[in-house]
């Protein structure tokens, strides 16, 4: 093995096990052995193969499948243990970004607006909740009750989105909307609603149209979190904001789609506009109130449906959606890379270790 390769194997092996990634030297160490083995395409897969290892270690993660892109080209992917590429899993709150995704096309049709009150597209609410915007629905700052409640999780799987909306704003708002952001309420419920009182379609049809078959997400189906579906039997409640069942590649290329500015395979999905929308931060400068396990005291935002890890100049750099099931899909945009970790887990337990295993992988093949 190079001497450049091995120094980079044994700092980032040491930040896998201590809980601290140091892409400082990562990139030293990287930029060190070009030239050398550690520089071709397979060397480095071997290395990402040890960093992989060495974050099983110190996780004690056995199952689990890897994937870093930049554009279409895909640099690295390996299944783990007795994952394979037909391995379905919960994605949990990675699904938001589909949801995030699924509405900015209704948006984009003009069926949807994002400054428009929710009561123009879902009947039956009471006036605090009628009066809130679609845009502070999908960023949690629209005053709803957080995660900690349930409300969603807690509803029967086959009553209508539109019921499901209706039920949750029984409950008062939490907090006056656009002043704080509190995560993982019923939010996505009211978004699904409207998505389908105006295409008059289930949402499973409506995400199938608009992102899955052009992506060629055969195997995302949506249901509730601890209840595999069936094409068959779906859900008519569908959990939003944690019920999508997918596989690595199925995630890769929806992931492939928003890296590329709404394009895949040369196809237009959703207009650039849309996802430079969808990337707005929406949380800066608001009190934060609930935030999830593993996410405290991080330096991150919201956006639409999904998380704002690193902003530069105004602009998202760095966006993600990690779910509490452990699967991390990114997009790191000053490098022009993105990826996935796709696992089992608690995120609470392995967060640290996850993101030093996601660092480690940029500076390699970044």
């Amino acid at each position: 093995m190079a001497i450049g390769r091995r120094v980079f194997l044994a700092r980032a092996s040491a930040a896998l096990l201590f809980g601290a990634a140091s892409p400082a030297a990562f990139a030293q160490d990287r930029g060190a052995g070009r030239g050398e083995a550690g520089s071709t395409s397979a060397a480095r897969s071997g290395a990402a193969d040890e960093l992989v290892e060495a974050f099983s270690r110190a996780s004690g993660v056995a199952d689990l499948s890897v994937a870093v892109m930049r554009g279409q080209a895909q640099l690295y992917q390996r299944h783990f243990g007795t994952f394979g590429p037909e391995t379905i899993l919960n994605i949990a709150s990675a699904s938001k970004w589909l949801v995030g995704a699924t509405a900015m096309a209704l948006v984009a049709e003009g069926r949807l607006k994002l400054d428009a009150p929710i009561s123009a597209y879902v009947p039956g609410l009471p006036p605090d909740h009628a009066r809130l915007r679609l845009d502070q629905l999908l960023s949690f700052t629209a005053g709803l009750a957080s995660l900690k409640e349930a409300l969603d999780i807690r509803q029967p799987r086959f009553i209508s989105l539109t019921r499901s909306a209706q039920m949750a704003a029984s409950a008062p708002l939490a907090s006056t909307p656009g002043t704080q952001f509190d995560y993982g309420g019923a939010n996505l419920q009211f978004i699904g609603a409207a998505v389908e009182e105006v295409t008059g379609m289930r949402w499973q049809a409506v995400f199938d149209a608009r992102i899955g078959a052009p992506l060629g997400m055969r195997n995302t189906l949506w249901g509730r979190a601890f209840w595999p579906p069936a094409r068959a039997l779906l859900p008519a409640n569908p959990l939003l904001q944690g019920g999508a069942w997918t596989t690595l590649d199925d995630c890769a290329a929806f992931l492939t789609m928003i890296a590329q500015d709404g394009v895949y395979r040369g196809r237009a999905v959703l207009p650039k506009p849309a996802i430079a929308q969808m990337a707005k931060v929406m949380t800066a400068g608001l009190k934060k109130g609930y935030v999830p396990p593993g996410a405290e005291g991080k330096p991150a935002e919201y956006a639409l449906a999904h998380w704002c890890e690193r902003m530069e100049k105004g602009r998202c750099t760095f966006e993600s959606s990690p779910g509490a099931f452990g699967t991390y899909p990114w997009i790191d945009r000053a490098k022009g890379l993105h990826g996935i970790v796709f696992l089992k887990d608690r995120l609470q337990r392995i967060a640290g270790q996850e993101r030093a295993l996601r660092d480690g992988l940029i500076q390699l093949f970044g």
